[in-house]
């Protein structure tokens, strides 16, 4: 028998000729959601679809894509967004030239990150300040590509000028094919709450997909979300960070089978598969650097995990921030056993 929410709950939508299925997607992040990390996500199963990290449209070369590696992905990771951020409307057109070339199937413009780096540059969330450029850079974008095009946006700079309902409109009559709205403002970053009830808002006021984003850390709440908000999806985002089982706790859940819980032993032997994976496709400091920055999340909830954390971000090598993990969960797995 399927969970009770998912009785009349969608379990895909469309973008363009591309259907998502199912319609749980993980959030593009700055840092973590390079190649080896959507591989590690799309094995354990239950995701729809995955992105890229963000990437500057300034960015967008031969000569930088071999610096910075970005836009890398192999064949398992179909269907694939490539996410782009920029402010100035031929520049963005002309880096999603490339994307498409590249071989992307979807294309996404954020008009959310709150980074003072990014909206300190015009781009990100920065946007939602000048809807009209950003329907330009939407546009050019449009005319540039075949491919569908989709926007991340915030719900307002801060609370005194929330227009999300205003820019999803701008955004559908632009041409997007579908929105992901992430309802907290660019001014509370990721304090407080985020409020569906805006993303509910949305999805009444357009007629594209609606994809929700925040707040999401379980799977009875990834079910609940669709079940109140009527979107068409959700992305989680650090959710997937603390617990990259959460996609396929979802499609369980949805099934009416008991969600999987990782043990110490499920939790080391993916950390272990990470480190592999980033040791052979990278050098080993930014193996180090990308390890620190997962264990920042991955460990939240764990007995003794403050501990961990620090151990590991002062090691100085990836074999002994290795060392550290295997010595906390030997401990972990001993308690477990208790």
């Amino acid at each position: 028998m399927s969970h009770p929410l998912n009785q009349t709950l969608p379990d895909s939508y469309t973008i363009g000729r591309i259907t998502i299925t199912p319609n749980i997607i993980l959030a593009p992040m700055a840092g973590v959601t390079d190649s080896i990390f959507r591989r590690m996500v799309l094995q354990i199963g239950g995701c729809g679809l995955v992105s890229t990290e963000m990437t500057n449209s300034a960015s967008v070369s031969p000569k930088a894509l071999k610096r910075h590696h970005l836009l890398d992905y192999l064949p398992e990771e179909r269907p694939l967004t490539m996410q782009l951020s920029g402010n100035d409307p031929d520049l963005v057109a002309q880096a999603a030239c490339m994307v498409e070339e590249l071989g992307a199937d979807i294309l996404d413009i954020n008009c959310g990150c709150p980074s003072p780096k990014v909206t300190g540059g015009g781009h990100g969330a920065s946007l939602l300040r000048d809807l009209p450029k950003m329907s330009r850079v939407i546009k050019a974008v449009r005319a540039a590509v075949t491919i569908p095009i989709t926007l991340k946006f915030r719900a307002g700079w801060d609370e005194q000028s929330l227009n999300y309902l205003e820019t999803a409109r701008v955004a559908e009559d632009a041409g997007v094919a579908a929105i992901a709205l992430h309802p907290r403002t660019r001014e509370q970053g990721y304090k407080g709450s985020a409020d569906w009830s805006r993303i509910a808002e949305v999805k009444r006021h357009v007629r594209i997909p609606v994809i929700g984003s925040g707040d999401v850390t379980t799977a009875e709440a990834a079910l609940q979300r669709l079940a109140t908000t009527g979107v068409d999806g959700v992305m989680i985002g650090r959710g997937a960070m603390v617990n990259p089982w959460i996609f396929l706790q979802i499609a369980q859940l949805r099934r009416g089978e008991q969600p999987f819980e990782p043990s110490a032993i499920d939790k080391l032997d993916l950390l272990l598969r990470y480190i592999a994976m980033c040791r052979a496709e990278m050098p080993e400091r930014l193996a180090l650097n990308k390890l620190k920055q997962l264990i920042g999340q991955f460990s939240v909830g764990l007995p003794g995990s403050a501990v961990l954390r620090a151990s590991i971000q002062r090691s100085a090598t990836i074999t002994g921030a290795q060392e550290h993990l295997e010595a906390f969960f030997a401990a972990y797995v001993e308690a477990e056993l208790v």
